[in-house]
């Protein structure tokens, strides 16, 4: 039986940059319930990483109202840790083809090696759910028991015939798929992302637009060791390019 008080710790983490920011911590109910209450879950910590803001000051006054208002514990500057976040990943600023795919990374890089739970709940600042959604409890514990599933997310933007039609087999409350992932919102084992794998990129990743970018990547690390997807199937999170 699967008991709640054994369930794993997990980190909640959030990203903003200059074109979201706004959105995410000026208005009273998009951070603290369609990011991270309606997940319905208690979080071990909530992080949110600062990225390639124009006024770093500005964003951070922000972002440390939410720390006093108890909805956050912890803001991060991705600039301020990029160096020894680099090194300790075991990239070099030659990986990065160019300043997008460098902010790109820089995000959810800064998200994995800040993370102090078991687990990482990983959203960029353009997506949310809309209603409550219980669904990490439950792909806690299917991932807890079955070592190939190794990576979680509910179903994208209610394209719900693409998840069935992505997947293999149906397991509970979930869709299988045999390959996948995407940097819009991941729920991963911290120890499985803070490993030197961001080298790996396989021929068939190709299908990742604007090159060799942080989901290419883990898609590849992945794929490369027969590790599997799960998708809730049972809600949908929203993407909106603000």
């Amino acid at each position: 039986m699967w008991n709640r008080f054994l369930c794993p710790s997990v980190t909640f983490a959030t990203t903003v940059w200059e074109k979201d920011w706004r959105q995410v911590l000026l208005d009273p109910e998009y951070l603290p319930v369609r990011q991270i209450q309606n997940h319905c879950f208690p979080f071990v910590e909530k992080l949110l990483v600062i990225n390639n803001v124009d006024d770093v000051a500005a964003v951070k006054k922000a972002a440390l109202r939410w720390v006093d208002a108890g909805v956050l514990t912890k803001v991060v500057v991705a600039a301020e840790i990029a160096d020894e976040m680099l090194s300790f990943f075991q990239w070099k600023l030659s990986d990065f083809c160019n300043d997008w795919i460098y902010y790109n990374a820089l995000g959810p890089l800064a998200a994995i090696y800040c993370c102090e739970g078991d687990y990482l709940l990983y959203l960029t600042g353009d997506v949310y759910l809309a209603e409550p959604l219980s669904w990490i409890a439950p792909a806690l514990k299917k991932m807890e028991k079955n070592p190939l599933y190794r990576v979680a997310n509910p179903v994208w933007n209610q394209n719900y015939k693409e998840v069935k039609r992505e997947s293999y087999r149906r397991t509970g409350s979930f869709y299988a798929a045999k390959s996948g992932f995407s940097d819009q919102l991941f729920l991963m084992k911290k120890e499985l992302l803070r490993q030197p794998i961001y080298g790996e990129i396989r021929a068939d990743s190709a299908h990742f637009p604007r090159g060799d970018v942080f989901e290419k990547r883990v898609f590849s690390y992945l794929k490369n060791r027969g590790w599997e997807r799960i998708i809730y199937r049972h809600g949908s999170y929203i993407h909106e390019n603000f």
